[in-house]
């Protein structure tokens, strides 16, 4: 090759970026899930609710997994817009105004797109996964059940093998007529995990 030929050949080389890549396997796995923690409903003007919630999660694969059930428990703390109100405009909430959620649960397919690793002030490796979901199930707001869609996600930060910490953040779509209402919940858990599956495939990371 003659010295021009390969001076132009050097320079189409190094104007191109190539991509290095390893193959890294997840350090950790999800098999059976029960996750436990504290939530709020902040949206309502009327209360806000302080949840309990409990949930069981089974992970078909690395992208897949089922929460099989999911329940909550609200306790309803009053804002004191509705005494307000009556109080000084003599005017009470109609049309389910002021109607408190007290219980709700869903089942829900789940779907974990992302998952990576995070650098703590550059001492200390946290490895993430970031997921969404789709639900339905019954909701008890007042004295009347309800059904509602939920829709949401997430972040899970793993602590080892076996615990995770987890956000969730869920919309709920409570049908009562054609024009559902929404209600938002953010919960933080624990997550208790059992994994004894096989070996998966590794995650592709980029250099």
């Amino acid at each position: 090759m003659a010295l021009p030929e390969l001076a132009a050949a050097q320079l189409e080389f190094e104007g191109e970026s190539p991509h290095v890549f390893s193959i890294q396997k997840r350090p950790f796995r999800l098999g059976h899930e029960f996750q436990l923690g504290i939530g709020v409903l902040p949206l309502d003007a009327f209360y806000v609710g302080a949840v309990i919630g409990a949930s069981y999660t089974y992970h078909i694969s690395d992208f897949w997994s089922w929460e099989i059930a999911s329940g909550n428990y609200s306790l309803d703390f009053g804002t004191g817009l509705k005494d307000r109100l009556l109080q000084e405009f003599s005017v009470e909430p109609v049309r389910g105004g002021g109607e408190q959620i007290k219980v709700f649960g869903t089942t829900s397919l789940v779907v974990k797109p992302l998952f990576g690793k995070l650098s703590i002030f550059n001492t200390q490796t946290v490895y993430s996964e970031t997921f969404f979901a789709l639900g339905i199930g019954p909701l008890l707001k007042g004295e009347t059940w309800r059904p509602t869609v939920g829709i949401g996600g997430g972040m899970r930060f793993w602590v080892n093998q076996a615990i995770s910490i987890r956000l969730d953040i869920r919309d709920y779509l409570i049908f009562t007529t054609f024009v559902p209402e929404n209600t938002l919940f953010i919960m933080v858990s624990s997550s208790l995990n059992y994994y004894a599956g096989g070996e998966r495939e590794g995650v592709q990371w980029p250099q």
